[in-house]
């Protein structure tokens, strides 16, 4: 089998990567968690709805693959 490839940096993965605000409590912190997370999902799903499947995560970059 033949595979096309796509490597994304891991910046582009996670929704308001620019986001760089601490959180000043316990609650905050879980819900930024909840909130980057169910993004990180989301874009996850929308390169799975084209065919593309995550194989790793190389240092900043992910790496997704799909048949020819």
């Amino acid at each position: 089998m033949k595979w096309d490839y796509r490597v994304i940096t891991v910046d582009e993965l996670f929704p308001e990567h620019d986001d760089h605000d601490i959180a000043v409590s316990k609650q905050a912190a879980t819900n930024r968690r909840a909130k980057i997370g169910m993004g990180f999902e989301q874009n996850l799903n929308k390169l799975g709805d084209d065919g593309w499947e995550l194989v790793n995560i190389v240092g900043e970059f992910g790496i997704f693959k799909k048949p020819r």
